[in-house]
């Protein structure tokens, strides 16, 4: 008997310190990868102190198809995407991807990006929430648990990445217009905050001091996912963006 009390005491004490000593990493890359499970759901993003661009409203579904809501400026844009199809709606109603293409080729570089050259800039780079989380969760340092998640650093190469343009995806030729762009003092830190084990929000703030074509601009920015209605989201396709999807 007093076998079994001290065996089941000693298994309760490992129990407890394997709880201890849990790699945090492991408990955000399980909300990340439960979220990423679920297939469907939205998200509302937002950026203080951001380049030009608004809030986002954005679904996805299981079938990977992803719909996006952007204000830019004084105007709000719909980007859909399926795979490598993309569509967008203008104040001229939905574009091809190629369409797009052709528009922001006129852009000569020679002052703020067009419309079309962000938003096939975007286009190019959509990634939803847990693609996003699970790439930031390989460059954490410094992790800490919080009341309601974890809060990290980003390393210092990883920061630089937030600070510099999203890299567009590889093509057979260089784009001409693409500005120089040139990063110093780049700190970047996240929280992240689960509930039930349900990644529910992210907060990324990044400063440093972006040199764009020679000129310094100093980056105080706070990005702000949160992520919402799990398991139910659906995407309703309207006729006209499905035929530009398939052009």
């Amino acid at each position: 008997m007093l076998q079994r009390v001290l065996i089941t005491t000693l298994s309760l004490l490992a129990f407890s310190a394997a709880v201890v000593h849990a790699d945090p990493k492991d408990d955000i890359q399980a909300a990340i990868q439960k979220l990423s499970d679920s297939g469907n759901y939205s998200w509302t993003r937002t950026v203080e102190g951001g380049f030009g661009r608004g809030p986002q409203n954005g679904k996805i579904q299981k079938d990977g198809t992803t719909w996006l809501s952007v204000q830019m400026r004084d105007n709000t844009y719909e980007l859909l995407t399926q795979g490598d199809k993309a569509a967008v709606k203008t104040d001229d109603g939905w574009k091809s991807k190629a369409e797009l293409t052709t528009a922001a080729a006129s852009d000569d570089g020679g002052g703020p990006p067009s419309p079309e050259r962000m938003l096939l800039f975007m286009v190019q780079n959509i990634k939803a929430p847990a693609d996003l989380a699970k790439d930031l969760v390989s460059k954490l340092d410094n992790i800490q648990k919080t009341d309601d998640g974890y809060s990290a650093d980003l390393t210092p190469d990883a920061a630089k990445e937030q600070l510099m343009f999203r890299r567009r995806r590889a093509t057979t030729t260089p784009d001409a217009n693409a500005p120089a762009v040139e990063v110093k003092d780049a700190k970047a830190s996240i929280k992240f905050t689960i509930k039930d084990g349900n990644l529910t929000k992210f907060e990324m703030h990044v400063t440093g001091t972006r040199s764009f074509n020679g000129n310094d601009n100093d980056v105080d920015q706070t990005t702000t996912t949160e992520i919402k209605d799990v398991g139910t989201t659906t995407i309703d396709v309207p006729a006209d963006a499905k035929a530009k999807l398939g052009a």
